[in-house]
């Protein structure tokens, strides 16, 4: 009877592992909160400060940088009921420092708000996406945006394909090519690069003085950047386990050296890669086995139970008849 039982369980969740089980499971949660740090040595970068009442802009040399990002997921931002299900809305602060002096000093800090599938993770732009338009002085200031592509994080059950992820200083979507499988901290990730050469993305006015110009007013400067950005994603999940770029942002005005807002390589630290093996390792190998050999497995183990369940029916009965007089 027991052997019966669980063959029919096991049956039950073999057929309903992935209609129903990983349907369910591969979904991103409304309610998201994360923080990721990365740094990078030997960099380059713009301080723009206030100093006795005065703008000053310092070019900085072979300094540490780090970023710290926090994603923090908006459940009420998504006011459609029916798209709850589908769509998800996620918030992402990020704040840059530089290490001056062995005090952790504010460069730059940036806030944007993101609606992407909650399967796919394509951008949905179905909720009032905006990115920060402000700074440090004013970090609320926000304009709306129009996203494409991936953000946060890839699809479930990710492929080894290109696929288009969003950079921010583009403000377009561009092509994350897949290169290899890399073993993370003990977990198996998918490797994919997005290649950005460094060329004019805009032109803005900016103050002389970032030029190191005594003078007063402004100069027509070309806005410059360039990247590599590499991403290590957990396969079945679609997480980021590690995340790297490496900048090449700067401003040219004629007349003047080329200066540097931001100039080297960064990525998480060893700590964050480590919490988010630790994290999505495990979920990722459950969600995989769900998604694959479950059900074979669920069918299979359940018909031989069921099997065996019938058998020592049949044959107590069998031989409790054979014992009757």
């Amino acid at each position: 009877m027991v052997a019966t039982v669980l063959g029919v369980l096991l049956l039950v969740v073999g057929i309903l592992a992935k209609p129903v089980l990983y349907n369910r499971l591969a979904t991103v949660n409304l309610d998201q909160k994360s923080t990721s740090v990365s740094e990078g040595q030997n960099m380059s970068a713009l301080y723009a400060h206030e100093e006795n009442g005065s703008a000053t802009f310092d070019r900085l040399e072979n300094v540490t940088l780090r970023s710290t990002r926090q994603v923090l997921g908006i459940p009420g931002a998504v006011k459609d009921a029916k798209k709850q299900d589908t769509d998800a809305f996620w918030q992402t602060t990020v704040r840059s420092q530089a290490d001056l002096n062995g005090q952790w000093t504010d460069l730059t800090y940036s806030d944007e708000g993101v609606s992407f599938n909650r399967k796919s993770a394509e951008s949905t732009n179905c909720c009032g996406d905006y990115k920060s338009a402000g700074d440090l002085d004013d970090p609320t200031k926000t304009v709306p945006v129009t996203h494409q592509g991936l953000f946060f994080k890839f699809p479930f059950d990710v492929e080894k394909k290109t696929y288009k992820w969003w950079d921010g200083d583009l403000g377009s979507a561009q092509d994350m090519e897949y290169l290899r499988e890399e073993s993370l901290k003990g977990v198996k990730t998918y490797v994919f690069r997005q290649t950005t050469p460094k060329a004019e993305v805009t032109t803005r006015a900016v103050p002389k003085a970032i030029f190191g110009d005594s003078a007063s007013g402004n100069v027509e400067a070309k806005v410059m950047y360039g990247n590599v950005r590499t991403l290590w994603i957990e396969p079945n999940t679609g997480v980021l386990i590690k995340g790297q770029e490496e900048l090449d942002k700067s401003l040219q005005a004629e007349g003047y050296d080329e200066v540097f807002t931001t100039k080297g390589t960064i990525g998480y630290t060893d700590a964050t890669v480590k919490a988010n093996a630790e994290k999505w390792g495990s979920k990722g190998s459950l969600l995989g086995f769900i998604n694959g050999p479950l059900t074979a497995v669920g069918i299979g183990v359940g018909i031989l139970l069921l099997a065996l369940g019938v058998f020592l029916l049949f044959g107590d009965r069998r031989s409790r008849h054979s014992r009757t007089p």
